[in-house]
């Protein structure tokens, strides 16, 4: 991979990290007429969680049933206990925000290597208690020891890369022992794959379970209901019709053969309008131009010509966004129009968007046709106009 190329998968996992700093170390305007960023601030309610894993291979494709192992994985995380600073946290049940670190020996198999991992996540529980039950979302930067290579390592069908996305989800049943002290048990799936930025691109999972420890720093802040807090929207406002224009553009890339040399650019222009419906989300509409350097290389292989026009892929997507502070999730759902080369009638996409400014932001997208096949994972930066 070249060396931009692993800027700009750092920088995705940077955008993604804004998402646990922002929302863990940020203080309520509210709280302070001076709110600033402060290590008192990030402490308060910090955790350090310890979660023991054990796992097997799921063989979502069949040549993939050569790997058969059992292996332990291990988790150390830095996570915060919200506890209503913001409005969205009340609405989410006071949701956990942490950070962790990932490590496993993926079964000792020599063609797979091992696997490291960095992502943060968050934990929204369903209900609130000395025992709870709630779903644990992580997403970040991952590192295989090993790839596919077609002479030293053809065996390995899974990655083509060693730098990956890694990916958890899980379900955890927590129980609270103390004020400080609780422990939970968990299963779910763990994920790497490189978002079909090199071939080959299956990617892994692995189904998992285990337990955890969480013992927190200093003595828990006490709990802030909605009805404490003054930045809550009110339902008259909400019922006023505010529509917000977005325009934005994002760089992906990818490599749609293995001995291909060059990684392929894609972008994407995008202009969309949003109303918000509810105090946490948003629903709107919206257009996209894609360019798209793969059809211009499948063109090539096939020995025929084209014209700009045809790499131009427009389309027009409905989108729903979910609102956490200035941290928000979107989710896309497209069509394209017009009969270019090479593309996929549909198109879904799965976003992460954080406000830098009232006017500014920045998104990392992950791009999928067929609702389950990655197409690119890009990074994009926008105005709302």
């Amino acid at each position: 991979m070249k060396k931009h190329n692993y800027f700009l998968v750092i920088l995705c996992f940077l955008l993604i990290n804004l998402f646990t700093i922002s929302e863990a170390a940020a203080g309520n305007k509210k709280e302070s007429s001076n709110s600033t960023f402060s290590i008192d601030s990030l402490m308060k309610n910090m955790e350090i969680d310890l979660r023991l894993n054990y796992g097997m291979y799921m063989h979502h494709h069949y040549e993939m049933e050569g790997y058969r192992a059992h292996f332990p994985m291990f988790e150390l995380s830095l996570q915060k206990q919200t506890y209503g600073k913001s409005y969205w946290q009340t609405c989410f049940n006071y949701p956990a925000i942490g950070v962790t670190l990932f490590a496993s020996g993926m079964g000792n198999i020599d063609v797979l290597g091992k696997a490291f991992a960095l992502y943060p996540y968050i934990y929204f529980p369903f209900i609130k208690g000395n025992t709870n039950f709630g779903i644990r979302f992580g997403l970040g930067l991952g590192y295989l020891t090993e790839s596919y290579d077609h002479v030293e390592n053809p065996y390995n069908i899974c990655i083509g890369s060693s730098l990956n996305a890694a990916a958890s989800i899980t379900f955890d049943i927590t129980h609270r022992f103390s004020d400080r002290f609780k422990m939970s048990i968990f299963g779910g799936l763990q994920h790497f794959s490189n978002g079909c930025t090199s071939e080959p691109n299956k990617g892994t999972n692995v189904i998992k379970g285990g337990i955890s420890a969480a013992y927190m720093i200093n003595e828990p802040e006490t709990y802030i209901k909605a009805e404490q807090l003054t930045e809550k929207m009110t339902i008259e406002y909400l019922k006023e019709f505010r529509p917000e224009l977005y325009a934005g553009l994002s760089y992906g890339y990818k490599r749609i053969d293995y001995l291909q040399k060059d990684y392929t650019s894609v972008y994407d222009f995008e202009i969309y309008v949003m109303e918000q419906i509810t105090r946490l989300f948003k629903l709107g509409v919206g257009f996209d131009l894609i360019y798209d350097e793969t059809n211009i290389l499948r063109n090539i292989k096939n020995g025929e010509e084209w014209t700009t026009y045809q790499i131009m892929n427009p389309g027009f997507h409905a989108a729903g966004e979910l609102l956490m502070g200035k941290t928000s999730f979107m989710f896309v759902l497209g069509k394209h129009i017009g009969d270019y080369m090479y593309t996929k009638e549909n198109y879904q996409r799965l976003a992460l968007k954080i406000e830098f400014t009232k006017h500014f932001y920045g998104k990392v997208t992950l791009n999928v046709h067929q609702w389950h096949i990655a197409d690119y994972l890009c990074f994009g930066l926008g105005f709302k106009l």
